[in-house]
């Protein structure tokens, strides 16, 4: 996982691969800190009580605050000097998910994004109750029936992974109905358009040896070697906005519900989102200009 091994780095791993360089860590690192910890709706509240009905305040620290600023500061050290350090989580994702030597900073970038836009789309106000406005439920019911129906196969399919990831509510943007669907991506795979090829939606603790080796992209002659010279959005792929997402990270729940309490925790998360975010996402479907500021907050 990726808390583990970011936790015992040892000095060799300064060598990681061609896109890196070797070099002692630098002693300025944390004053030169383009990306950081966002702050969220009602952050000094969550710090010291946790997510309302959702998490406690050690379970919110270990999720988020601990979480990020560990993939925020280990982002930092990865591309310090490098011409992608301006370069924003989601820019990063997408720019680093063809290259099988930049694959670590593409984990760090897709996971800043990922757990960032988890949380922000969760209604931390303990006196608010958020329910889905009508325009809304009209289109969640004529993709998926009801919101009952859409309810019960978004919380399935978190409930039956058995690794970690997420699992997305999309919009595709290529359609004239502008379709809702589903997509479950495994560990830092990542549901951005343009990141197509890192996606990840196949649960590896499912497959047997000659279905993985199939699957197996690596090495000089395969198919993640010449990867780079595709473009960005691979034939038949389409452009998709995210607008709702659920972490079934086990770091995220394991604190709160325990080795049995993931469905608790699904049903916690789904009484949390905040619909009306979910709803402007929606709302939104032209990509917006890339911002020239040079901090980043996930």
């Amino acid at each position: 996982m990726i808390i583990r091994s970011l936790a015992r780095r040892s000095h060799a791993f300064q060598c990681l691969a061609p896109a890196a360089r070797c070099r002692a860590a630098p002693p300025a690192l944390f004053a030169r800190s383009l990306h950081n910890v966002a702050t969220l709706d009602n952050h000094v509240e969550l710090q010291t009580s946790g997510i309302p009905g959702l998490l406690t305040a050690k379970g919110f620290d270990t999720a988020y605050l601990q979480y990020q600023k560990l993939i925020t500061d280990e982002l930092n050290y990865m591309t310090s000097g490098m011409t992608l350090e301006n370069l924003d989580a989601k820019s990063l994702t997408i720019e680093t998910a063809r290259d099988p030597a930049r694959a670590y900073i593409f984990n760090l970038a897709s996971m800043a994004f990922n757990n960032h836009f988890f949380f922000k789309n969760i209604n931390t106000n303990r006196d608010i109750t958020s329910t889905p406005p009508a325009d809304l439920v009209h289109e969640i019911n004529n993709h998926f029936v009801s919101m009952d129906t859409f309810k019960e196969t978004f919380l399935g399919t978190a409930d039956a992974m058995f690794g970690p990831g997420f699992v997305w509510l999309v919009q595709l943007n290529d359609t004239v109905r502008k379709e809702l669907r589903i997509l479950s991506t495994y560990a830092a795979g990542s549901p951005l358009s343009g990141a197509h090829y890192r996606r990840q939606e196949t649960d590896m603790n499912t497959q047997n040896p000659d279905s993985y080796r199939s699957l197996n992209p690596v090495g000089a002659f395969g198919k993640a070697a010449h990867v780079e010279q595709q473009p960005k959005k691979p034939l038949g792929g389409v452009e998709l906005t995210p607008l709702l997402c659920v972490n079934t990270w086990e770091h995220v729940w394991l604190h709160d519900y325990g080795i049995r309490g993931k469905s608790q925790y699904l049903e916690a998360w789904w009484d949390r989102v905040d619909w009306n975010r979910v709803n402007d996402m929606r709302s939104i479907s032209t990509p917006q200009k890339k911002s020239e500021q040079m901090k980043f907050a996930y």
